[in-house]
């Protein structure tokens, strides 16, 4: 079989790409794009490997260092276990898209697949590549939707920092939150002005106030509450960490605010449980 190096790299990009993709969702966890674009040209180029005319010991060696490193241009460091972790979860999931395009290509019944050094070439077409990917990756999403372990009823503390300032928020998780910024995808946490007024920049002051005159740093977002619909000014925070369950766990959100929101409850905000998990 003759192997194309263009098509290698292009093939293995693509598989480097979803596998994170599919490896964020299983573990909840956010990817910036500038990393996962960078960790997906890291992951083509690494195939490249294949074409070494080194012993199986060493082949092993070079894939999992490489492994490892294109986690961690993905995902950041965190600790020893949490890149563990990351990486079996994303050599699973490459191994299930792996599988997934054989089992596809298996019914035209052709030669395709070349291995080298302990990589896989698959001489498949990308429409075959394409399913397999999107049958795998919505197979583990589906996976995760349904084993994602429901909180709602449990209260959660909240500490916002912003600002130069911190606020301490309770919050009720509820899986009809699913407030997001729709230009980046950020989950959007919505709080009572009140509860966060010491740490608001300015420019949602501004807004609160009825002004729309400095709308800096400021993402409005739909909402629909049962007084009617109406918008919640969002920004994103220094940090935001809840405390659930005992532990601790940092998320990436904006702050959402609007005249009037959650005003009769006996809770601060309201947070998407699949944050928590």
């Amino acid at each position: 079989m003759t192997v194309y190096i263009d098509v290698l790299i292009v093939i293995n990009i693509y598989i480097t790409y979803f596998t994170l993709r599919a490896g964020a969702r299983l573990l909840h966890s956010e990817i910036k794009f500038p990393r996962l674009a960078a960790a997906s040209l890291l992951g083509g180029v690494g195939s490249l490997a294949a074409l070494l005319g080194t012993g199986i010991a060493v082949s092993l060696a070079v894939k999992a260092a490489l492994t490892v490193l294109t986690v961690l241009t993905a995902f950041g460091f965190g600790s020893p276990a949490k890149l563990a972790m990351r990486s079996f979860v994303c050599v699973t999931v490459s191994m299930l898209i792996c599988g997934a395009a054989v089992l596809v290509h298996e019914f035209a019944h052709t030669d395709f697949i070349f291995s080298a050094n302990c990589y896989v070439y698959l001489d498949v077409s990308a429409l075959v590549l394409v399913i397999s990917t999107a049958l795998i990756y919505g197979a583990l999403c589906l996976f995760r939707r349904i084993s994602d372990d429901p909180v709602t009823g449990e209260r959660v503390t909240l500490t916002i920092d912003a600002n130069g300032g911190s606020a301490e928020v309770a919050a009720m998780p509820d899986s009809g939150c699913l407030l997001r910024d729709f230009l980046t995808g950020r989950p959007v946490i919505l709080c009572k002005p009140d509860a966060v007024g010491d740490i608001l920049p300015p420019s949602v002051r501004t807004y609160l106030a009825g002004s729309t005159d400095d709308m800096t740093g400021i993402r409005l977002i739909p909402l629909r509450t049962a007084s009617g619909c109406s918008a919640a000014a969002a920004f994103r925070p220094d940090r935001v960490t809840a405390c659930f369950r005992g532990t601790e766990k940092d998320i990436d959100v904006l702050i959402g605010v609007c005249p009037g929101a959650l005003r009769d409850e006996p809770f601060d905000a309201l947070i998407d449980p699949k944050l928590l998990i």
